[in-house]
């Protein structure tokens, strides 16, 4: 059974020495002219690489048109092209297929989406102004739809991004004169998404900043992403004493021209670090045990799981959970093969049964759901996995790989 507490009833003063801890996200986003999901580290303001997307080229379609969200739940990337919408994973192998997108409007194309993890719904913002909310599945289904009334009033004025502050509760929409250049930001409520709070005016880069075609957010450090297509500009934020929020900073990334520009943003999450060797001992093989997560830590990911693979068929595993990242050199605990790296242990998850065939084919999920709690955003955990194994009259013991993993809000 579970023994690990609840993480949103642990006070904050216990986590505050543990919040300098964080693992690297990056940027992604899906290319206009040949589709394609391109990695980004902004902070170092270089490329990461890219993978190409099997969907229809957008550039028949207006640059305002499409947009790139994270779904933490499958560790995958919406895409759309402003037409057609589709998932897939960091090396573009395909989640959820293209398909036409369900939108009502004439003249409208999809141009900014989002995931809300705590409600597990897609959100797709159109050109004209019509923000659309859809289930979190493949294919998704409409739910509902209302109007910003950002679009319009200009011939060129379209809205062009979309990203979700989930711990403060609040959504960014860009919207931008596609003649002059000017770019604009409005923020409304979660709960009420297209009644606008207030307007945000993005500060001047050290070089041209063009119309805004992609926005993301990373909450946990409240911080917000623009592209232009070639460039990437980081608004720190912070709430306003109007009750809105506040621009308090920026950074400006000024990549080399690239001959296919960005038409989406998403911020994709840090990953967990692996250290320690496997080991076995008694009736337990000296196996694998490979030990990762299931998808992203992100706050709110009521669907967040840790996976074991490799692990002696047939046995009994647990999780362990450590409030801290996997140190070293760990502790020796009898009867275990090897040493626990996961401390201090907050408690574990389990004892599931390892299913497969073949001696060393067992594999399990422990389901970890995380709480939508702003307070534990940038704590570092650990997990490690321990399987007891038993033949007749021997028993034996299986040690995973220890990971260190950060919680996260993007």
């Amino acid at each position: 059974m579970k023994t690990i507490p609840r993480l949103a009833s642990l006070c904050l003063p216990v986590l505050a020495p543990m919040l300098l801890a964080q693992t690297p996200d990056h940027l992604v986003g899906l290319t206009r002219f040949t589709p394609n999901l391109r990695h980004i580290d902004h902070w170092a303001c270089l490329p990461m690489g890219q993978c190409p997307v099997p969907m229809p080229t957008p550039i028949v379609l207006p640059p305002y048109a499409g947009g790139t969200a994270w779904d933490p739940v499958t560790s995958g990337a919406w895409v759309t092209n402003g037409l057609q919408l589709a998932k897939v994973d960091d090396h573009c192998a395909v989640q959820c297929p293209p398909m036409v997108i369900p939108m009502p409007g004439l003249n409208a194309v999809a141009t900014g989406l989002d995931v809300v993890e705590r409600q597990n719904r897609l959100l797709i913002l159109d050109s004209m102004g019509l923000l659309h909310t859809f289930t979190n599945t493949c294919p998704p289904n409409p739910i509902a739809t209302c109007n910003t009334g950002l679009a319009g009033g200009l011939p060129q004025r379209f809205t062009s991004g979309l990203a979700v502050d989930e711990g403060l509760g609040l959504v960014f929409m860009a919207y931008c004169d596609f003649t002059t250049g000017a770019n604009s930001i409005a923020v409304s409520l979660l709960a009420n998404p297209c009644q606008v709070l207030c307007h945000l005016t993005p500060p001047p880069c050290p070089t041209a900043f063009g119309p805004i075609t992609g926005l993301a957010v990373n909450w946990a450090r409240r911080i917000l992403y623009a592209t232009d297509g070639n460039n990437t500009m980081a608004m720190g934020y912070a709430p306003s004493p109007i009750g809105c929020v506040q621009i308090v900073s920026v950074n400006c990334c000024n990549l080399p021209v690239a001959a296919d520009p960005l038409v989406g943003l998403a911020v994709r999450p840090g990953r967990a670090s692996s250290m320690g060797q496997p080991c076995g001992n008694g009736a337990c093989l000296p196996c694998p045990m490979n030990h990762r997560l299931g998808n992203d830590p992100n706050l709110g990911n009521a669907f967040f799981r840790l996976d074991l693979d490799q692990a002696p068929t047939g046995s009994l595993a647990w999780c362990l959970i450590g409030a801290a990242p996997c140190s070293v050199p760990g502790v020796l605990v009898p009867p275990l093969c090897g040493p626990v790296f996961a401390l201090p242990v907050l408690g574990s998850l389990g004892p599931n049964p390892t299913i497969g065939i073949g001696q060393c084919s067992g594999s399990t999920s422990f389901a970890f759901p995380l709480p939508l709690n702003p307070g534990l955003a940038g704590w570092t955990l650990s997990s490690q996995c321990v399987a007891l194994c038993v033949t007749g009259a021997i028993q034996g013991t299986a040690v995973s790989n220890c990971l260190s993993f950060v919680l996260q809000g993007n």
